[in-house]
């Protein structure tokens, strides 16, 4: 009905001051005659037009997403709605960044300082037994690791490697560089890739280009391989896999995920990286003759070669031998590792 025949309608009600009659007339209610008669007091003949209805919104988000992002925020309250929209297309959900900006702000998240805060208090409640926000289902089980390989079944190369990502800072004449390593706790034996970003992606290209060709040759398996809980190695959602769990997966290597916390299941790897950091790093660091990206990883591997060929173990129960000797006894060889698993870029 259109602006003039509710006014009409409102005239016949005043000119016969009989409201009930006139409603009846027109087959409408009393309470819809008072309210036209009140939007036309206020707002004259535009309170009787066509309100428009609520248009809807294409970036509107649905509660589950809400919920999955504030489980995002509270992981990683750094990250602002760019950052957020990348991760969440990498899991496969489709939402725009504005979308994610309107829960932020809805939230009262826009802002850094807002997110930390929040964070804080997600992990207060969880110390205080409240109910977890986490979606039933979200956490992944931990799996019991003898990291300390008293077991004597599992003291043996391969049983527990650790893997992580380091940045090392920005080389004179190099650039950014970023350390990629895998390193098994019991033979000490260190793989060490360099990249220029930090990548999912770069793992997986690592692990194939040395550490399956390494299993292959040896003819071994890492029954367990220790990751930290970043973003680099596990997903937050429930929805699919992350691609690097996945890749873990379709080779039959059991990733066990903690946090960087837990130090002393971490000591074996931070160990080989102090080593590292002494006895490489800071000398290149200041090596006038390390020009380029290329040259600083060829001094590496030159250095890798000479750490698990005839470096001898410090502590430890294989203390006194060379990392690559104990992986090769193992598997019962006798042969030389090749060099090209060193050497190779």
């Amino acid at each position: 009905m259109n602006a003039n025949s509710k006014y009409h309608i409102l005239m016949q009600g005043a000119i016969s001051k009989n409201v009930s009659e006139t409603c009846k007339e027109f087959g409408i209610s009393r309470t819809i005659y008072y309210k036209w008669s009140k939007a036309y007091q206020q707002h004259g003949m535009d309170g009787l037009g066509e309100k428009k209805r609520k248009p809807v919104m294409p970036n509107k988000v649905d509660k589950r997403t809400e919920r999955l992002i504030l489980e995002y925020v509270a992981r990683f309250p750094e990250d602002g709605p760019k950052r957020i929209f990348y991760e969440l297309q990498d899991e496969g959900m489709q939402i725009g960044e504005s979308g994610i900006y309107n829960v932020l702000r809805r939230n009262g998240l826009n802002k850094r300082i807002e997110r930390e805060a929040y964070a804080n208090q997600i992990k207060a409640k969880k110390r205080n037994g409240a109910q977890s926000t986490h979606i039933k289902g979200f956490k992944e089980k931990r799996k019991i690791l003898d990291y300390k390989m008293k077991n004597p079944i599992n003291a043996h190369p391969g049983y527990m490697c650790q893997q992580s990502i380091s940045y090392l800072g920005v080389f004179p004449r190099v650039g950014k560089v970023y350390q990629y390593v895998i390193y098994d706790a019991y033979s000490r034996l260190g793989l060490v890739k360099l990249y220029n970003r930090k990548s999912t992606i770069h793992f997986i290209d690592f692990m194939h280009l040395k550490v399956l060709p390494l299993m292959k040759t040896l003819d071994f398996h890492i029954d367990n391989l220790v990751t930290n809980k970043s973003r680099e190695f596990i997903t937050n959602w429930d929805r699919g896999k992350h691609k690097y769990s996945e890749f873990l997966h379709k080779n039959n290597i059991n990733q066990v995920a903690i946090t960087v916390d837990q130090t002393e299941i971490f000591q074996p790897l931070q160990q080989f990286a102090a080593v590292l950091s002494k006895e490489f790093y800071q000398q290149a660091w200041v090596d006038d003759t390390i020009e380029s990206f290329e040259i600083l990883e060829k001094r590496l591997h030159e250095y890798l070669r000479t750490y698990n060929f005839n470096r001898q173990i410090t502590d430890g129960p294989n203390q006194g031998k060379i990392p690559s000797d104990v992986a090769l006894a193992y598997t019962g060889q006798r042969e030389t590792l090749p060099l090209w698993l060193f050497t190779r870029r």
